[in-house]
């Protein structure tokens, strides 16, 4: 009898589940995005010691994908790849959107064009609602006259790194007056968890139609901090991987926090969920007070970090969630699935009609999804632009097949690996490979012979950098400023030196970065007073 009655309340609640959110015709998007986590970092992926119950349910109930790769290994590009489903230098998109004068010295625009082909606006345009919660940095934070997410397609925004309302906006987090960045201690603790929030209620509000909505987190981006409360998981664990593990597992719960919300109103069924990282880890620091002292980041013991076309820094985790489409608990360490396909393949998966007249540089990639055997029929190209020291040296890559070939900037130095073998790329094939080498290196030139060479002046500024106004018109002189603000003296600024030194507070910690090449967390005269 007892067991009869459960049964009946459980199907009691399951109805009213259902009624809240009725069958939708079309199956809705999660893509939830974190920033600078490594593919090792995750529980299921043999880290020994940080927690993830959230992200290892959805390798559980889905297909993780350990042959995926991002198209760029750093934030703005890698993302630009996601929306548009093509190569972010098609766009002219080769590093991180920072200053108009940054993006200037780097050739690229101050804002990806709102003309691309835009996952998004697709969305939009067959009958989804469409949300960007989280960080945006498909434009600079400092720039003043971006297009608003709006101009991109999404109905809803509240976001960080990027124009518009700001991801604490009318939340109750009080201690964001002023719209708090990623960079502030407090602000990086919590700024993923109001992006959730939003997300969370957005999910509700849809209500029987079909949504398509990105959570982009802040984790495990810098600043990487987490609250007493947070560490109380790793009692046992000493600084800095303590900070380091609090914060990947505070990210891991907002998973968690999206996947219940879907449970609750019984849409699990119908809805894609999607995990991954826009690039790998963060180089680490060894001493307290430096900046990246805490990104203490795993590969999964893969050459290379953020930064790097080595496999560290591109490999990043995807895992793939919709019940009775994608096949439970399934590792695939096959297929070469790459950022650019997640367009196509959405499309594929949902119905949704495509841009017209676009050429993906990605393709559908919905029968590896579904557990079937998919041969990848498009090559991937890298290009990066940075700066070429250790493990960062590669300049241009491609993947043809499970094969990869990095080549630095004078194409001389040559390296070849089949990358699924040999994931952690210790056996160069190169010199075996000859043809092979030959073969795509003349792929990679052909390929570049199709980008960009110049900058469209419709996607500069025309406005005033915010917080560097110079109604004169003459240059300002830095090299003045830093005698005034080096307080102390000491031939440095750190961050509390730049603030107080400036007259316009908003996006201190962006232009602070923006100045410090190195990444040290203090800046050197050079830094900040050249042109």
């Amino acid at each position: 009898m007892r067991s009869t009655i459960y049964l009946a309340v459980f199907l009691c609640v399951s109805q009213v589940a259902l009624s809240q959110h009725p069958r939708l015709s079309k199956p809705s998007v999660v893509f939830i995005y974190a920033d600078d986590l490594g593919f090792g970092d995750l529980a299921c992926h043999g880290h020994p010691e940080i927690k993830t119950p959230h992200l290892d349910r959805m390798a559980r109930e889905g297909t993780d994908f350990w042959s995926f790769t991002v198209v760029n290994p750093v934030c703005s590009p890698s993302r630009t790849g996601i929306i548009t489903g093509q190569f972010p230098s098609r766009w002219g998109v080769h590093q991180h959107f920072a200053s108009h004068e940054m993006n200037a010295e780097r050739g690229m625009p101050d804002w990806l064009d709102p003309k691309a082909p835009l996952l998004p606006r697709v969305f939009k345009q067959a009958g989804y609602r469409t949300a960007h919660f989280g960080k945006w940095h498909l434009s600079g934070g400092a720039v003043a006259d971006a297009p608003l997410p709006a101009g991109y397609g999404y109905d809803v925004a509240a976001v960080w790194t990027g124009p518009g309302r700001h991801v604490f906006d009318g939340t109750d987090y009080t201690f964001a007056s002023g719209g708090a960045s990623a960079h502030d201690k407090q602000a990086a603790s919590w700024i993923s968890v109001a992006a959730t929030d939003h997300a969370v209620e957005f999910i509700r509000e849809s209500r029987g139609k079909p949504f398509y909505l990105n959570l982009w987190l802040h984790e495990t981006h810098h600043l990487v901090s987490a609250t007493d409360k947070d560490k109380e998981l790793y009692p046992e664990v000493d600084e800095p991987n303590r900070t380091y593990y609090a914060a990947v597992s505070r990210a891991d719960r907002q998973v968690g926090r999206v996947l219940e919300v879907l449970d609750e109103l019984g849409i699990a069924e119908q809805t894609i969920v999607i995990f991954s990282s826009d690039n790998g880890p963060e180089n680490s620091h060894a001493r307290p007070g430096q900046k990246f002292y805490y990104s203490q980041g795993s590969t999964g013991g893969l050459r290379g970090r953020k930064r790097s076309l080595l496999m560290g820094g591109v490999n990043t985790p995807f895992l793939v969630r919709w019940p009775g489409v994608v096949p439970a608990g399934r590792v695939d360490k096959q297929t070469a699935i790459a950022g650019v396909d997640v367009f196509p393949t959405l499309l594929a998966a949902t119905g949704v009609p495509g841009p017209p007249l676009t050429t993906f540089d990605g393709e559908a990639m919905l029968a590896a999804w579904k557990g079937q055997s998919k041969a990848r029929e498009k090559p991937l190209f890298w290009w990066w632009q940075g700066k070429h020291s250790g493990d960062d040296w590669p300049a241009f890559a491609m993947r043809d097949g499970p094969w990869m070939l990095v080549l630095d900037e004078t194409k001389q130095r040559r390296e070849l690996y089949q990358v699924v073998a040999d994931r952690a790329q210790q056996h160069n094939l190169a010199d075996e490979q000859a043809e092979r080498v030959e073969r795509m290196q003349a792929a990679i030139s052909s390929w570049f012979s199709t980008l960009p060479t110049s900058i469209d002046p419709a996607l500069q500024t025309k406005l005033p950098t915010r917080g560097t106004a110079n109604p004169s018109g003459r240059k300002p002189d830095r090299a003045a400023a830093f005698a005034r603000w080096d307080n102390n003296g000491d031939g440095v600024l750190v961050l509390e030196e730049y603030r107080a030194g400036l007259t316009k507070k908003e996006n201190v910690e962006t232009r602070f970065n923006n100045f410090d090449q190195d990444g040290d967390g203090r800046l050197s005269r050079e830094e900040f007073a050249r042109e």
